[in-house]
């Protein structure tokens, strides 16, 4: 068979992937001088046998030089990850953060369960924390309630520079005069005070020595160390911490507790699946190592490449897992049928791999097909997880063949077990298929028109804390901050005035005045930040807190003075950011936010830069600064790129299918069981659940790779009972009888396997194994309910218009792979 039409090589980020159907062909150009002029399935499978244990040799030999790969496996637990890579809009943000280095803080929250943060032991826990900070790996300051510094006005009435005198000569009447005074601060409920004075807030900033991932993990644990030790000195106070360096300290966590807890679970999980299935320990265990030992090559693989494997990359290894033990069970069972029909070890061999060769190459080319469309998409994090896949496909597919046949064949038959429990129920199926054929088809044909009508009652949103733990501090402070203090997200604009010293230009501070007012007649911006902000303010307490004087002023020797003393003081105040850079040429605007969807983050986003397109001076340059603008337009960018992934991968499993069964008419009808099972799932979904993230969606692309294995397996059985002369009833039959028990197999262990994500440390994870289960679940009943009823109706309908059926009286072999 001549796969080369279907485009031999994928070009992917990184590195170039040959698709497996070239990898057949070349083997048949290598060993051609064997068959002489023939290369057919019949002459692979016993070369397979014949050379098993040369082939096996090769195969751990390859392994091991490969499989040293994983001593270089690397782990990005960095959220940026996921963003996409060419967003014509990261080019800003880089440009601005350039400029405006983020800096590296935790941020601790402190809640009163009784409602008043107040009190003695909660501002007790803050004063600790400013003794204590030193604990923190390279911390060098804290800001809080207890070093908050009062306006010029409250100074004066109060006679103190702080908001919070010692607590040991505190009575409750003054700490009730300070939380008044605290709550009536507007700059203060709108950074670290709840309005209900039930929460606030603390920063802490450290300065670590490099940029390396160890060190960021370092810091992150001597934070959560000493939010812990806090935790016990004070319990009557909810304390909780959270930054960047400890979102990557909770995503690396999720990642090592998911490889190292979920892998066993699946692998024990199938295992004990496949020895009650197939009646037989020993060959449980054989499909289980030849499994792992294709998880350990594409570990390798990625490890010698240098990708590191990300927050969704990670998953792989677990679907190599299933994928790997779907091959083994198909040519197991086969294998097995043949020993109790009273066929030799070797004859029993052969013939599973003749009659198994095609159907699992065409299932490992269209999963990896399916996998490898995920580079249409430029997140790294999705086509990371497309390329490690489908390399694990690769491994499988080779390790299957080359190694399963030795450890098969090593395997004593002193008690041949029966397997294939099923086959009872498979019999049954296989009546009901054939008497009740047109009810079955019609009933399913409803059925799937109603889930296929709900599609569009999904809505495509991505919340970028579905990676995170809901259990986690992260989960609960950002849910706190959004309902208490809110600014729990934020644009960020960066105004270029193209000059050294710009930003002291009278003409350019009204530009951003003029900006900054206009952002805060918004209805949903809940607070602007910017240094003209700051230059009314100094300018006011210069002049006594003349009300008069609330203005920009117009020295510009005064100006520059009032920015000099910001950045000192902004060196040891943790809770200010910079807001110009150190060349005084740019300024930030930072617009807080509040509980805004991504849709209302993105319209507000439109409605700013119609604003200052129109309005701001066009020598100057607005730029968009963080990364909230490119995770609100996760959700189309990376759509569409998964929509165009999906198109070309769907056209290249129907052009295989159509190549590879050398059939039109098997080949269109393929599309319906392949297509189906994810469109009535995520039918239903729509109904339920209503909400897609982009990182669900791609499972649309990705399982419609993954189903093929089992419609290709009827559709293969059932097209060599055919060109034998079978009715179409007879032929769904032997198609049933012979594939139906091992894609019942299968399809379980593929289910326990994925199944099994429920019980992962992200949300994300539990979303796909609620999505990718079901799909999985329903391929295999529309294979055994909808596809043979389909088959039979169309070759009725067929051959009533020709001579008899397709392939009959012509010599063709007894199945479609023998050719």
């Amino acid at each position: 068979m001549d796969f080369t039409d279907i485009g031999a090589i994928f070009h992917v980020r990184g590195w170039r992937l040959l698709s497996v159907p070239p990898f057949v062909h070349l083997f048949c150009a290598i060993t051609r001088p064997r068959f002489q002029d023939s290369c057919s399935p019949m002459d692979i499978a016993r070369f397979l046998v014949e050379r098993r244990l040369v082939l096996a040799l090769l195969t751990v030999v390859i392994s091991v030089a490969v499989g040293w790969g994983v001593t270089k496996t690397r782990t990005d637990p960095r959220s940026d990850a996921i963003l996409p890579e060419d967003d014509y809009l990261r080019a800003e943000v880089d440009e601005v953060q350039a400029d405006f280095p983020r800096s590296r803080s935790a941020l601790f929250t402190f809640i009163a369960p009784g409602g008043d943060i107040f009190n003695r032991e909660a501002l007790g826990a803050m004063e600790a924390l400013h003794e204590r900070f030193g604990e923190v790996q390279s911390a060098v300051a804290v800001g809080s309630l207890v070093n908050y510094r009062l306006n010029a006005v409250d100074e004066l009435i109060y006679g103190r520079q702080y908001l919070l005198p010692p607590l040991d000569d505190l009575s409750d009447d003054d700490l009730s005069v300070v939380r008044d005074v605290a709550l009536a601060d507007e700059d203060l409920v709108k950074s670290q005070l709840a309005r209900d004075g039930d929460m606030a807030l603390a920063v802490l900033k450290y300065r670590p020595g490099t940029d390396q991932l160890s060190e960021r993990l370092e810091i992150a644990r001597s934070v959560t160390a000493l939010r812990d030790r806090l935790r016990g000195d004070f319990p009557g106070v909810e304390i909780y911490a959270l930054g960047e360096d400890l979102f990557e300290l909770d995503s690396y966590n999720a990642q090592v507790k998911d490889r190292n807890n979920l892998a066993p679970l699946v692998a024990l999980a199938t295992t004990l699946l496949l020895w009650i299935c197939l009646n037989s320990l020993v060959y449980a265990l054989c499909t289980l190592a030849v499994s792992f030992l294709a998880i350990l090559l594409t570990l390798g693989t990625v490890g010698w490449s240098g990708f590191a494997f990300n927050q969704i990359s990670n998953m792989g290894p677990l679907v190599v897992l299933t994928i790997a033990m779907a091959h083994g069970i198909h040519i197991i069972s086969i294998y097995l049928q043949g020993l109790h029909e009273g066929r030799s070890k070797l004859a029993a061999l052969e013939e599973s791999l003749r009659l198994n060769l095609q159907p699992v190459t065409l299932a490992t080319v269209t999963t990896g097909m399916g996998f490898l469309s995920l580079n249409y998409c430029s997140s790294a994090g999705i086509y990371g997880f497309g390329n490690a896949v489908a390399l694990g496909v690769f491994w499988s597919y080779l390790v299957t063949l080359t190694l399963l046949p030795a450890m098969m064949l090593w395997v004593p038959t002193r008690r041949i077990p029966r397997p294939l429990g099923v086959r009872g129920m498979i019999r049954s199926v296989s009546r009901l298929v054939v008497t009740r054929s047109n009810a079955l088809f019609w009933g399913l044909s409803v059925v799937i028109v109603v889930c296929l009508s709900l599609l569009p009652l999904n809505k495509v949103d991505f919340d970028r804390f579905e990676f995170i733990d809901k259990e986690s501090d992260f989960h609960r402070v950002i849910t706190a901050l959004a309902e208490k203090i809110g600014n729990d997200q934020s644009l960020v604009y960066a105004l270029d005035s193209g000059e050294y010293y710009g930003i002291a230009n009278p003409e350019f501070m009204l530009e951003v005045e003029r900006f900054a007012d206009w952002l805060e007649q918004q209805p949903d911006v809940s607070l602007v930040s910017s240094y003209v902000g700051m230059l009314k303010n100094l300018n006011k307490a210069e002049h006594d807190n003349d009300e008069a004087w609330n203005k920009l002023p117009e020295d510009n020797l005064q100006v520059i003075d009032y920015l000099v003393s910001y950045q000192l003081v902004q060196e040891i105040e943790p809770h200010l950011e910079p807001i110009f850079d150190p060349e005084y040429t740019t300024v930030r605007v930072v617009v807080g936010t509040s509980n805004l969807s991504n849709v209302q983050l993105l319209d507000l986003n439109r409605r700013i830069e119609a604003w200052y397109r129109d309005n701001i001076n066009s020598q100057y340059r607005v730029l968009h600064g963080s990364n909230s603008i490119l995770y609100a337009r996760l959700n189309d960018t990376i759509s569409r790129q998964l929509l165009e992934g999906f198109t070309v991968s769907f056209i290249l499993i129907t052009l295989t299918m159509l190549i590879g069964l050398r059939s039109w008419r098997y080949g269109l009808i393929s599309i319906a069981p392949n297509l189906l099972p994810p469109a009535v799932v995520f039918g239903v979904w729509g109904l339920f659940v209503g909400q897609l993230s982009p990182y669900i969606l791609m499972l649309f692309s990705i399982s419609i790779g993954l189903v093929v294995d089992d419609s290709v397996h009827v559709l293969s059985k059932y097209m060599a009972a055919r060109r034998e002369g079978q009715q179409p009833d007879e032929a769904v039959h032997y198609s049933l009888d012979k594939a139906g028990s091992a894609i019942t197999i299968t399809t379980a262990a593929l289910a326990v396997g994925t199944m099994i994500l429920v019980f992962s440390n992200t949300y994300y994870y539990q979303n796909v194994a609620l999505m990718l289960t079901p799909i999985i679940v329903v391929a295999l009943l529309l294979d055994m309910l909808f596809l043979p009823p389909l088959l039979v109706k169309f070759d009725r309908l067929l051959d009533g218009r020709s001579d008899g059926p397709p392939g009959a009286g012509q010599g063709a072999p007894t199945d479609p792979a023998a050719g």
